[in-house]
């Protein structure tokens, strides 16, 4: 003979599971920052990263026009083991490198390149709880801009695929020095 359970008490039990399932969500919530990138979240994928970086540091590759740039045809590189993501320019756009650093904290440091067709520039972002912090300047030791690749004090920054190591050239290619990742700094090699 079956067992009949009272409504009350079936009531009752789906009121937990509810609450139960509806919980955690609440109660760990926070506020989502502004962009979208969260330091509790270290799994982010490159192409998320690449689509939450400010406007204010690729003017040449607008948001709204992103989600398309990250289709096959127009990416070069997909590594998303090593970390590395390269989106092929024209004239009209830069050629973008996205290279994510590993923290000794298990956070990242997202480093990016545009490639222009007559410069280079080069940003590290912190990715805080409100957004992007720009630590460029703090974490690269004699850090240029490269408006000219002919300009004597040009400072290309070539993002690694693999390994920790940016290689700073030039603007004809050759190398100047190198700079190794330690964990939370770059530490320049002669």
């Amino acid at each position: 003979m079956a067992r009949r359970f009272p409504a009350r008490r079936l009531a009752g039990v789906g009121l937990l599971l509810c609450v139960w399932f509806w919980l955690p969500d609440v109660a760990g919530q926070k506020a989502a920052p502004k962009n979208d990138v969260s330091r509790q979240n270290p799994r982010r994928t490159l192409d998320e990263y690449f689509l939450a970086i400010p406007e204010s540091y690729l003017p040449g590759v607008p948001r709204a026009r992103r989600r398309t740039l990250l289709r096959p045809e127009h990416v070069t590189v997909r590594d998303e083991r090593n970390g590395y993501l390269q989106i092929a320019g024209d004239g009209a756009r830069p050629t973008v490198t996205v290279a994510k650093f590993r923290r000794s904290d298990g956070t990242y440091l997202i480093a990016v390149t545009a490639d222009y067709e007559m410069g280079s520039e080069c940003w590290l972002l912190d990715e805080q709880p409100g957004g992007f912090v720009d630590v460029t300047r703090n974490l690269i030791p004699d850090y240029r801009r490269c408006e000219d690749f002919e300009a004597a004090d040009c400072h290309v920054y070539e993002l690694p695929r693999y390994g920790t190591t940016i290689v700073v050239k030039d603007g004809e290619g050759r190398e100047r020095y190198r700079l190794a990742w330690r964990g939370n700094h770059f530490e320049r090699l002669p």
